[in-house]
């Protein structure tokens, strides 16, 4: 395929692409290596072209653009990609290999079409798409592109009693996939689809001034409380957790997965970038290899000292081939058969996946996927995933897949994902510091009448799976935080209905507001528990430096999500929220893409 298709990209888009490269300190020469080709497929600059806000690109043939630049009729909703597309489906020798390479999943009736009609395909669909009043057709077809996009939405987290119920227990969650989607969305006033919304990612995105934790810690717990705006009568219980910073002397033995298979031919600009950033946070001594896999896997590089950047560049120019079907389970299985073969027992041994998440071949049942990498983690081979494609990412499966390889997961919509997640957040994302990390806030019934958790709705766990040692949960990194908010009602708690063998009457720990208890365990495996009461007198008297920034994102949160629990919340009193906020930070005008800027185009959509 190589030298026969191209990528046009708007001219601002090019010099953002430029100037990314050389923010991650890459030479000139380099940068216009990267810059000149994606893949083995060139890059040109179209001074005509629309600038693209979701930062995918249509490969499309030479010829296509050397022969045929006039555009159908019809599209200009559509945006660039319909622009780009359309061009394409015009173009009688790109027909047949566009809509035979693309392996992407589709309705049940629309494959089985597709595969009735595959043999006669090649002699007809030119003669057809040229036909009198096949035009329309022609123009029609981007909007064919299914939205096949998966997420689980789990119901929200209920309001209990702690007579009842008498501890909020949950996994950790230092995923930031969903926190990027809805930033993306909201950036490009797009459609928000409320299942994929994850408060606790949004909450645990923003870098919270947390307690560092001791010497002999591996992460420090701290506790705030604060007045709930959408809730009158109501108060909020903040308990968060930092990770003690890791030693970045660790060498890193890093395979580099990527998927090349036709659902991510509108991807790879940016899987080049996020390749590129990743290698420029390594040094001399850090080992990658990278392996291409679609039906099926080829290994490109084997053991690359990052110290030669040049190298380093040729590599990632040399992955190559985008079509067919997905295996990812043929490609997992090399790339952890790879490292544990060249594993080394005091590095840092971690497969980072780049993908849409869409395995349509071998092993695709995220049930079985997670076991495998399950098994492989406890063998010291950790995962990180890099999702990428609105349309066909599958969320649920890559989030699932994470927290069985004790790693971390992430989405990448555009350059400022990756300058956020994959290189200022890197070091937080290859070191895991503590593993199946759980976490037990224990509320006292005659202080707490009722309390919610927000967001954690897919976290939630039961006492049993709590103290089960084998249960898989995430990980925290180096530096990572982790913080739950609590909203409660104080009163003493009664009993829903009685029972004859349970105790109904309330603690008698006078001045103990809640018990905080985390099970976790190190990097030896050793099953640790750490424990925190914190007293009314402590809840009362903390000087909450963190309570007004994470009560705005949870605001927020709620509202983006539509949440049955959002009370008297609207855009109105986050915008004063907001403007709260910026005072006490002096700040004026919100850095670009931060949670401030989206919150604030949130507000003004």
């Amino acid at each position: 395929m190589s030298g026969s298709y191209e990528y046009r990209m708007n001219k601002e888009q090019f010099e953002e692409m430029n100037h990314f490269y050389i923010k991650l300190g890459y030479t000139d020469k380099q940068v216009k290596k990267l810059c000149s080709s994606c893949f083995n497929t060139e890059i040109i600059v179209d001074d005509d072209r629309p600038y693209n806000d979701d930062w995918t690109f249509h490969r499309s043939s030479k010829r296509t653009w050397l022969e045929k630049k006039s555009r159908m009729p019809g599209l200009k909703g559509f945006g660039a990609r319909g622009i780009a597309e359309s061009e394409m489906l015009c173009d009688e020798g790109v027909v047949e290999e566009v809509m035979m390479e693309r392996c992407a999943p589709m309705p049940p009736m629309a494959m089985a079409a597709q595969m009735s009609s595959q043999a006669m395909m090649g002699m007809g669909m030119a003669a057809q798409m040229n036909a009198p009043g096949m035009m329309g057709m022609a123009a029609a077809m981007p909007q064919a592109q299914f939205n096949t996009a998966e997420t689980e939405a789990p119901d929200e987290n209920e309001k209990l009693s702690p007579m009842d119920s008498p501890a909020a227990i949950f996994s950790a969650n230092v995923n930031t996939a969903s926190w990027s989607y809805i930033r993306n969305k909201i950036s490009n006033r797009d459609p928000l689809d409320k299942s994929f919304v994850r408060i606790e990612e949004i909450i645990n995105s923003y870098h919270y001034k947390l307690k560092k934790p001791g010497d002999n810690e591996l992460f420090s717990v701290g506790t705030e409380s604060g007045a709930c705006p959408w809730q009158s009568g109501s108060e909020l219980f903040m308990v968060g957790l930092r990770g003690k910073k890791a030693d970045k002397k660790i060498r890193q033995n890093l395979c580099f997965l990527v998927d090349v298979s036709g659902s991510m031919d509108d991807e790879w600009v940016l899987v080049q970038m996020s390749l590129a950033s990743i290698i420029s946070k390594l040094g001399k001594g850090d080992v990658i290899s990278i392996i291409a896999y679609s039906d099926e896997t080829v290994t490109v590089e084997k053991k690359l000292d990052c110290g030669d950047r040049d190298k380093c560049v040729k590599a990632i120019l040399k992955i190559d081939g985008i079509g067919g079907c997905t295996n990812g389970s043929e490609g997992l299985t090399n790339a952890y058969k790879f490292l544990s073969e060249n594993y080394g027992k005091e590095d840092n041994n971690r497969v980072f996946i780049f993908t849409d998440g869409d395995f349509n071949f071998g092993i695709t049942g995220k049930k079985n996927l997670g076991e495998f990498i399950k098994e492989q983690s406890e063998s010291g081979i950790y995962l990180s995933i890099v999702g990428y494609g609105f349309r066909n990412f599958k969320d649920d499966k890559m989030e699932s897949l994470a927290r069985n390889g004790n790693g971390n997961y992430t989405f990448v919509g555009n350059p400022m994902d990756i300058l956020d997640n994959l290189h200022d957040k890197l070091i937080s994302n290859l070191f895991t510091i503590a593993k199946d990390v759980k976490i037990s806030v224990e509320l006292n019934p005659k202080y707490v009448s009722s309390y919610r958790l927000i967001g954690y709705d897919a976290r939630a766990l039961t006492k049993q799976e709590f103290n089960d040692t084998e249960k898989a949960v995430d990980g925290i990194g180096s530096e990572h935080n982790v913080v739950a908010l609590i909203q409660f009602e104080r009163g003493k708690a009664v009993q829903s209905s009685s029972n004859r063998y349970v105790n109904t009457s309330a603690s008698d720990r006078d001045g103990e507001f809640a018990f905080i208890e985390i099970h976790y365990k190190d990097e030896k495996d050793n099953d640790l528990v750490l424990t925190k009461a914190v007293t009314i007198g402590e809840l009362e008297g903390s000087k909450n430096k963190n309570m007004q920034a994470i009560t705005l994102l949870a605001a927020f949160g709620l509202l983006v999500k539509d949440s049955d629990y959002k009370g008297t919340a609207s855009k109105e009193m986050l915008g004063s929220l907001l403007e709260e906020y910026k005072k006490e930070q002096e700040i004026t005008k919100p850095e670009k893409y931060s949670h401030l800027d989206i919150i604030e185009k949130y507000i003004n959509s």
